[in-house]
């Protein structure tokens, strides 16, 4: 009889262990600088659960994305995964993301909260398929001592292309391998957002691309003309050799235009020494935003308990905790990162969200990571060569083509 009330014990204990075992979720991500503010989200959430547990797991760029094209199709890639604009458009197309419309339809996650650039970001064909993470935007970090040293006054935000090509060429000096200012060759932290800026488009409505458009030759003839003085900023070929960021972080140029995940970087580098102002205008501010988002795979077995985690990282304390580690999409909690930089002037991010500069990162309706690829290689051959007209014909055509494949 003993015996018997033992087992008879133990096979209760097993299926009680077994009826209140907590649902695993996997989620993988590959931003290993962001790992201090998404292991603090992903241990909030797991404390606040008794019947959810997500294990989460940094995959290392060029694995993160053979995963996922390898399982999404399979089955059997991770429940919930980062997602950014150029793989968003076609893994929706081809019916891998979880559709989580409900959830912003009920309000679970209030997209009123995020900006609109964010949101767009991640809507294809109509439909939100990602919960906004984070957001990003392009500004000109610049060296108060080359300034200081020049007799230079510093940028503010309201200056002009004009004047920021009069201030590097003040701040040139050939001889000495130092110049004014360090320009990337490549859309997203320097042409697409004087695209935008000049008053042109990459795609019409119809997802057509229409980049050779007089706004946009006019935009590009200018950046080409900055390249080819040798007063501005070193050449294309130049700037292979030795990246913006190594010039500006070594003392080699005194301005460079790149992005708000530098913050941090140039901040241990230059210490007081670093600026951060608006890009100079040439018709209008804007900016280029990526934001990355929050999805989950249509092939998850536990469809009701992603979307539980996913309301969680859609709220104010995900956001809060992100803070520390990169400008969180929801609202308000953008500034508690721009507070923590605030002296070096990065609330020039925030500014350009809520100011509305901001554009969202272009992405083709098809192909898109190899159109963003293509736009790029042109760009060294147009600012390189200063033929703007003939090679935007050629592009335009280039990425037509992709696009209707």
């Amino acid at each position: 009889m003993k015996k018997l009330l033992v087992l008879t014990l133990a096979l209760l204990m097993a299926l009680s262990s077994t009826a209140f075992a907590a649902v695993e979720l996997e989620f993988n991500y590959w931003s290993s600088e962001q790992e201090a503010g998404i292991t603090a989200v992903v241990d909030a959430f797991n404390a606040s659960q008794d019947e959810i547990h997500v294990t989460a797991t940094i995959v290392p760029w060029d694995q993160f994305w053979e995963k996922l094209s390898v399982g999404l199709p399979a089955g059997s890639a991770p429940d919930v995964f980062t997602i950014n604009a150029l793989n968003v458009v076609d893994y929706a197309k081809n019916g891998y993301l979880l559709d989580i419309s409900d959830l912003f339809e009920s309000g679970a996650v209030d997209v009123s909260k995020f900006p609109q650039s964010a949101i767009d970001t991640h809507t294809v064909d109509g439909t939100l398929w990602a919960v906004p993470k984070d957001y990003d935007n392009i500004a000109v970090y610049y060296n108060k001592s080359m300034f200081d040293a020049a007799g230079v006054e510093y940028p503010t935000n309201d200056w002009t292309w004009d004047e920021f090509i009069e201030i590097a060429k003040q701040l040139t000096d050939v001889d000495s391998g130092i110049y004014g200012a360090a320009l990337t060759p490549n859309g997203q932290s320097l042409v697409y957002d004087y695209i935008a800026g000049n008053g042109g488009e990459l795609f019409d409505e119809e997802g057509n691309c229409v980049v050779n458009s007089p706004e946009n030759v006019e935009a590009l003839t200018k950046i080409a003309e900055a390249f080819l003085s040798g007063e501005v900023c070193p050449s294309v070929e130049a700037m292979v050799e030795i990246d913006a960021d190594t010039r500006f972080q070594s003392g080699m140029v005194a301005m460079n235009f790149a992005g708000s995940w530098m913050v941090a970087e140039y901040v241990e580098c230059w210490g007081d020494d670093l600026g951060i102002v608006a890009l100079p205008v040439m018709k209008e501010h804007k900016t280029t935003s990526h934001s990355l988002g929050w999805a989950a795979a249509a092939s998850t077995e536990h469809p009701e308990e992603v979307k539980t985690f996913l309301t969680y990282l859609g709220s104010e304390e995900a956001g809060e905790l992100l803070s520390t580690v990169v400008i969180p999409a929801y609202e308000g909690t953008d500034t508690m990162w721009s507070d923590r930089y605030i002296e070096y002037g990065a609330d020039v991010f925030t500014t350009a969200a809520a100011e509305g500069w901001t554009v969202p990162l272009p992405a083709a309706s098809n192909n898109a990571a190899e159109v963003y690829d293509t736009f790029d290689n042109y760009m060294s051959e147009i600012l390189s060569s200063g033929e703007v007209e003939s090679n935007l014909a050629a592009l335009q055509d280039e990425i037509n083509a992709l696009i209707a494949e």
